[in-house]
């Protein structure tokens, strides 16, 4: 079987970090058209995408009971004016999340809801919106042993929740890349591919859907970011994927293979 080595940047196009901004983000960072949001694991601070200049911060106040539950978010998307963000109990409580969302047109960053899902799946680490306008969440288990059982689920949306349609386990070549962590982010591209990150390393992998399962295509390596959540520039017209130097940087680098059409 080809390993997740083998078929790595096919197309011999280098990657390039374009940008880098000195923010601090713990876990990941999401993207709109004027904006970046840095994420840790109880705040969100709102930037100028072009200069960096903070423009709004949230930090959850644990002490007022609708924001006692807070501890470990982990990534976010921006979708119609409202940012959405995957959260945890993990440690505490694994199966325990919820989806936290904030109000974000123009300069706000005000929270609005929490969504709590089910606690049947593991922790809830990324969130996000295919082109189709369905909804993708991935639950993550933890263990050299037990990953492999780490879940991404299609979802619709109604009513202000999110119900199950599918359910997809991921290819066992990039749970292989895991080692003992697990699926930390995942962004849906232009070229309707799907690319996750580990929990450290500088790559990108590469699925589509094939059928019923996830499909293994490619690896992106040397992406200027060391795992945790990205998120994809979905107002750019070049391939451009932000990401996190955990706890010192947010960085974009441009992935010139993204713009392929899917094969």
């Amino acid at each position: 079987m080809m390993s997740a080595q083998d078929k790595s940047n096919p197309s011999g196009v280098v990657n390039t970090v374009s940008k880098s901004f000195p923010l601090k983000a713990s876990q990941g960072v999401a993207v709109d058209e004027k904006y970046l949001y840095a994420i840790s694991n109880t705040e969100v601070r709102k930037h100028d995408k072009e200069t960096g200049k903070e423009i709004a911060a949230w930090k959850a106040d644990t002490k007022r009971p609708e924001f006692s539950h807070f501890l470990h978010m982990n990534s976010g998307t921006v979708i119609a004016g409202k940012l959405y963000c995957a959260h945890s109990r993990f440690p505490l409580a694994p199966n325990e999340s919820t989806v936290e969302v904030w109000d974000v047109e123009g300069e706000k960053l005000n929270h609005v809801e929490t969504i709590q899902m089910p606690a049947t799946q593991g922790s809830l680490t990324w969130i996000d919106r295919r082109g189709d306008g369905s909804w993708w969440l991935c639950y993550a288990v933890y263990g050299e042993e037990k990953n492999k059982a780490t879940t991404l689920i299609k979802c619709y949306q109604e009513n202000g929740k999110f119900t199950e349609e599918a359910s997809y386990l991921f290819p066992k070549e990039i749970v292989a890349q895991w080692g003992a962590m697990s699926c930390s982010g995942g962004s849906w591209g232009s070229d309707d591919l799907l690319y996750i990150t580990g929990h450290d390393r500088s790559e990108a992998y590469v699925l589509r859907i094939a059928g019923r399962k996830l499909e293994y295509v490619r690896t992106e390596r040397d992406l200027g970011l060391f795992g945790q959540a990205i998120a994809w520039d979905r107002s750019t017209e070049q391939a451009a994927l932000w990401g996190v130097v955990k706890n010192k940087a947010i960085s974009l680098t441009l992935i010139p293979s993204a713009a392929r059409n899917p094969p």
